[in-house]
């Protein structure tokens, strides 16, 4: 009995070893699976052609050479910085009284971009806005982040625009790299169809060109401003909201929240980080330091003009009367940066690199300045309370100073926070051709213009020097 006992426990032991060491090897096998994906999605991320080999060393090897050629001064910045990398992925979720699909459909680039590897332009609109997408996609080539308002129906001529310029244009792949979709809209105001997810988004039937070749007219042309639900049902169109979103979704460090009409200038992206990786005295890293955002200059050109790429074409139209400031016709103060004529009159050199030109607090005569600005994220989310028909459509941070139909109000809360405005050079925003003209306001306009300055002046106002302190300099 009693050999036979030890011969079960010598069993027992034997088939314990072979049970455990079966875990260990199914364990290496999933790890190195589990490798070889992760290699696979990482040399997506990186923009390295697929092989039809799938052997994973091969794929590793690729990638780190791929490392090397680019992400020292991701590294470095990451470092600098202490952000953390965070991928893009689809909500369904509220936002005050409206519901957003955000990134609904995700950039294929900017899914898992780094949070210091470039940054993003974030922007709004809606279906009528998707003309200018091509020219900043393809200027900007980084991550855009992009809400649209979508009441009622016009949510499905949005979808049908996404899967046009993702699809149809010259650009549509810089475009299906870059850019990521997010819709909103009222609850009270819900489209008869909503997509369950981005799968069925990007199974939407389209068409590029009829049966003889011609183009197809895209859909953001096909129905007019003045059919669209938001117009129909008279709605406003809630800027700031989009432009809360738009920011919320973003996944880098640095963004530029821009209006989507306003083009950048060629190779903005890699100018800032690598002014950033190489002077380190541009950011405000020290405590106490006061906090900074980074404007651009601002211009726009006559119909029929091409947008110009660098500076030296830019002067160009500008001496030959062809291009001015933005808006100098309608509000000379909004868009005029510190020390303008010098900006203008700077040489610039082709191998010049980006740099801070001036710096400068919105006070005094500067209070009405709306400038366009790279930033941390960290400042003030805009008043969603105020919307585009009242005016008040700039920024969340702004206080109501001189109004204008284009002239909005200044960033109120940033001025009360001390906030330092950079303005870099030789980088520079164009808009899209045509120069804006003074006309008559819709009276319809008038009216919530003149309930919004009200709601400002009694109500904002107050609010933003409880929260955000006193400075008697910040105001009119």
């Amino acid at each position: 009995m009693t050999s036979v006992s030890f011969a079960n426990k010598r069993n027992f032991r034997l088939w314990s070893i072979i049970f455990f060491l079966n875990v260990a090897f199914f364990i290496v096998w999933w790890n190195f699976q589990s490798i070889s994906h992760q290699n696979i999605s990482k040399s997506k991320k990186f923009g390295l052609a697929e092989s039809n080999n799938t052997d994973p060393l091969i794929n590793l090897d690729q990638l780190v050479i791929r490392l090397q050629e680019v992400s020292f001064r991701t590294r470095e910045l990451k470092q600098l910085l202490k952000c953390r990398n965070r991928s893009l992925r689809f909500q369904r979720i509220q936002h005050g009284e409206y519901w957003l699909l955000k990134n609904l459909v995700i950039g294929r680039k900017s899914l898992h971009i780094g949070c210091a590897e470039t940054l993003t332009y974030t922007t709004i609109g809606d279906y009528t806005f998707f003309d200018n997408l091509r020219a900043v996609a393809s200027r900007w080539r980084a991550p855009i982040s992009f809400a649209i308002h979508t009441p009622g129906y016009d949510l499905n001529t949005t979808l049908d625009a996404i899967q046009y310029v993702r699809n149809c244009l010259l650009d549509s792949e810089t475009i299906k790299d870059w850019v990521t979709f997010h819709v909103y809209f009222p609850h009270q105001h819900m489209p008869y169809y909503v997509p369950y997810n981005e799968h069925e988004v990007l199974n939407r039937p389209f068409i590029c060109t009829f049966a003889n070749g011609s183009q197809v007219p895209p859909p953001y042309k096909l129905i007019s401003r003045n059919d669209s639900y938001k117009v129909r049902a008279n709605l406003t169109f809630p800027i700031n909201v989009g432009r809360n979103i738009a920011r919320q979704a973003a996944n880098t460090h640095f963004i530029f929240p821009c209006d989507i009409e306003l083009y950048p200038s060629l190779g903005f992206v890699n100018q800032f980080l690598d002014m950033v990786a190489s002077n380190h005295s541009v950011l405000a890293l020290e405590p106490g330091q006061p906090k900074r955002v980074y404007p651009l200059a601002v211009f726009e050109i006559e119909n029929g003009v091409e947008v110009p790429e660098g500076k030296d074409e830019l002067i160009a139209l500008y001496r030959n009367h062809l291009a001015q400031i933005f808006h100098v016709d309608l509000c000379a103060s909004c868009h005029k940066i510190p020390a303008q004529e010098d900006w203008l009159n700077r040489p610039h050199h082709l191998r010049e690199r980006l740099n801070v030109f001036t710096k400068s607090l919105r006070e005094k005569r500067f209070r009405s300045w709306e400038p366009f600005y790279v930033s941390d994220n960290s400042e003030p989310l805009f008043d969603e309370r105020v919307t585009w028909e009242g005016q008040s459509n700039k920024r969340i941070q702004i206080f109501f100073i001189h109004f204008d139909y284009f002239c909005h109000f200044q960033n109120y809360a940033m001025c009360l926070l001390g906030y330092e405005y950079h303005v870099l050079h030789p980088a520079f925003l164009v808009h899209s051709p045509g120069i804006k003209i003074s006309n008559n306001v819709p009276s319809s306009r008038q009216i919530y213009a003149k309930e919004m300055t009200k709601f400002i002046n009694t109500k904002i106002e107050p609010e933003y020097r409880v929260l955000f302190g006193q400075n008697a300099a910040c105001r009119t």
